[in-house]
């Protein structure tokens, strides 16, 4: 047994109201459970209780056992002297408040069904990876769909702390701040620190004077990822060098060490320098994409504008200076599809938080809504036993849910944990 399984009964008044009595033999009537409390201090505040026939108003504490008072040393808390009552599983120790008087205790565990307990001990100690998978089905569509939603609403508010965090580091220059987020997009996962730190290596005013000028964009790019400072007898290398070199000493920029790039297990197209070729290309064709972003694009332009073909040097090459076989290379549609709902909807959701604007807000949870479901590991379990797989926000939601729930065995804050210990 556990306070979190306590708390939930408590909230939702899941037990035999009749008969309530205090371990004292006073009669108890519970007019309203309280708020939970999720700082330090009694679990629920603002409760209303009647003991006899006097009507209480504070704080109810709740715990798996009365010594759990002293365990936790509430007794020399001053926070706790507003408690109207203390509310337990187990009842092993009599407790007094600071004026000697007896302090109400009810034994909560006396009044649980046995049917409730029994599927909260299933969900919570099974080994399953989803326990629930039995009773999706029964689960009403329109229930789960709520559900969903407001997870995949939860997933856009958990990346919006880090978006935050890059706006200030930007000083509020959202631009400048977008700037840095897409580089790391392109770095899908194997670099996204050495794409972090380019992002960071060159302020995006400077790059911005250049954004018309092809090959002022890759060398700047190229140079800054370090990958032009060894010797190379190579014509596109020493064209984009030269420009570097001009560039380099103007606004006087550092590279990143060449060292930060991962090429281990990585298919030629995903090579750093396929990488950072396709994000130079969608500098120059989409200067003005997140000013675009904010003005509406829809989901096919999007898609249109992220799935650029590098320059053509890049045809017949991974590396600077070693030619390969002719291949067709340009950001897939799933790698395009990847950086719309993993970077330029958060973005727009945080932008659209930032400012207060619901209008904007609403058009970023559409993007998802309009975008495919996403197919991996993951998303595939889920959708095998019967969750919705009608767009992205469906995908997003089951991540969430995987990571902040399922892996956390979080099912009492789980609408399907819910119904499975409620039905």
């Amino acid at each position: 047994m556990n306070e979190s399984f306590l708390h939930y009964v408590w909230r939702h008044r899941l037990f035999n109201p009749s008969n309530l009595q205090t371990t004292d033999g006073e009669k108890i009537s519970i007019i309203h459970p309280g708020f939970a409390h999720q700082h330090a201090g009694p679990d629920f505040k603002q409760s209303v209780v009647k003991i006899n026939d006097i009507m209480w108003a504070g704080d109810v504490e709740i715990h798996v056992k009365s010594s759990d008072w002293l365990k936790h040393h509430h007794q020399n808390d001053p926070k706790y002297n507003s408690v109207i009552l203390h509310v337990v599983y187990e009842h092993d120790v009599e407790l007094y408040k600071e004026e000697k008087r007896s302090f109400p205790t009810f034994v909560l565990g006396a009044h649980i069904p046995e049917t409730l307990i029994r599927r909260y001990m299933e969900l919570s100690t099974s080994k399953e990876e989803l326990v629930c998978r039995r009773h999706i089905q029964e689960l009403n569509p329109l229930t789960m769909t709520s559900f969903l939603s407001r997870v995949a609403i939860e997933r856009l508010l958990s990346r919006q702390h880090h978006i935050f965090e890059v706006v200030s580091q930007c000083e509020d220059n959202w631009e400048e701040a977008f700037f840095r987020i897409l580089a790391i997009s392109f770095g899908f996962k194997t670099n996204e620190g050495a794409f972090d730190l380019l992002g960071r290596s060159i302020p995006f005013h400077y790059l911005s004077k250049h954004l018309t000028a092809r090959t002022q964009i890759y060398a700047l790019i190229f140079g800054q990822a370090g990958m032009l400072e060894e010797p190379c007898e190579d014509d596109y290398y020493l064209q984009l060098s030269s420009e570097y070199q001009y560039l380099r000493y103007k606004y006087k920029l550092t590279p990143i060490p060449k060292s930060c790039w991962n090429y281990l297990r990585l298919r030629p197209k995903n090579f750093p320098c396929i990488r950072l070729a396709e994000f130079s290309e969608l500098l120059f064709r989409a200067p003005k994409l997140f000013n675009n972003l904010l003005e509406g694009i829809s989901t096919q332009e999007l898609l249109k504008v992220l799935s650029v073909t590098p320059d053509a040097y890049w045809q017949t090459h991974y590396h600077f200076g070693k030619c390969v076989k002719s291949s067709n290379l340009s950001v897939g549609k799933a790698a395009a599809f990847s950086i719309i709902i993993n970077t330029l909807v958060p973005i727009l959701f945080s932008y659209s938080v930032f400012h207060g604007d619901e209008t904007m807000q609403n058009r970023a949870v559409s993007v998802l809504e309009s975008v495919e479901f996403e197919e991996n590991s993951i998303t595939r379990i889920y959708r095998e036993i019967g969750f919705p797989t009608g767009s992205a926000l469906d995908s997003q939601a089951i991540l969430q849910l995987k990571r902040e729930y399922c892996s956390k065995k979080q099912c009492l804050k789980c609408s399907i944990g819910s119904f499975i210990l409620r039905r």
